[in-house]
């Protein structure tokens, strides 16, 4: 009778743990199916800053004080990761150890920031210059407080590998500048030095002409009288601001030989300011090269 009933126990053992052993796979399967808890995120909050096509795209060389910036400041990974807070700073001709604060504590993200040519003028305590570069970018303040600065000295701004971020956009870059129009030679220049024909600070009508060309009427000076003039034609490339004088007549005495251009080479300012020729002359039995410097 107890042999029974050891038999019996040790079946009820034996079915027991059958039964936990499956139950406890079942579960540990049930377990690996279900999500796990997402790792802690280790990105840091990159800025993501653009120009606003509503401002201007570059400073006037023309009017500096003009300018008006619209920039737009975000996260690289939108509301995932981002700062604490955003110093908008700015350097000025790459010069990484004269960094100036145009906007402190930006926290709401994006944000639309402003700067103008006379904030920058007043920032680096000087004029604009044609050429001149503004560098624009955000310091960084991370949620646990640490800062990290848009231009250190050496290496990249973050210590951020650029290859493995598509689409990053750091910084950007305003540069003093003038586009060619031929509108803006229109009036009358002053000769910057002695010529063969014009003494330094005589005038001398400068004015549009077709195409990419302007058109300077000097020859001969009318200081002599008696003469017919016909304006000298420049053809500009408006990418480079290479002059070009082409064989040309472009005056002559009464009843005297013509004032005939050979040739003539220099260059303009994109602004419209100075204009600087080297030209051949052919006038009767006279050949020979002559300077032209004219500004306003």
């Amino acid at each position: 009778m107890n042999g029974i009933k050891m038999k019996r126990t040790m079946k009820s053992i034996i079915l027991s743990g059958i039964l936990l052993a499956a139950f406890a796979s079942i579960f540990s399967s049930c377990s690996k199916d279900g999500p796990e808890p997402p790792p802690p995120d280790t990105r840091f909050p990159l800025p993501l800053i653009t120009k606003d096509t509503t401002g201007d795209e570059f400073i006037s060389g023309k009017d500096p004080a003009g300018f008006l910036g619209k920039i737009v400041v975000g996260m690289y990974y939108g509301t995932d990761v981002t700062a604490q807070k955003v110093e908008i700073v700015v350097i000025r001709n790459d010069n990484k150890a004269n960094v100036k604060t145009i906007q402190a504590d930006v926290t709401t993200f994006p944000a639309s920031i402003q700067v103008t040519g006379a904030q920058l003028a007043t920032l680096f305590d000087s004029t604009i210059e044609l050429g001149d570069k503004f560098e624009i970018g955000a310091d960084v303040t991370t949620k646990e407080g640490q800062k990290f600065v848009a231009f250190p000295m050496n290496g990249n701004p973050y210590g951020a590998d650029t290859a493995t971020l598509p689409g990053f956009s750091f910084s950007i870059v305003y540069v003093a500048d003038c586009i060619f129009n031929k509108a803006d030679f229109d009036g009358f220049y002053t000769v910057l030095s002695n010529t063969w024909d014009y003494q330094a600070g005589d005038l001398v009508e400068v004015r549009p002409g077709t195409g990419n060309t302007i058109l300077i009427t000097a020859w001969p000076n009318p200081d002599v009288g008696g003469y017919i003039r016909w304006p000298m034609t420049v053809e500009i490339d408006p990418s480079t601001h290479v002059a070009t004088v082409p064989f040309q007549a472009v005056g002559e005495y009464a009843g005297g030989p013509s004032h005939m251009i050979d040739s003539g080479t220099g260059a303009v300012s994109p602004c419209g300011d100075t204009i600087t020729l080297s030209l051949i002359f052919s006038v009767g039995m006279y050949y020979g090269e002559q300077p032209l410097l004219l500004g306003r």
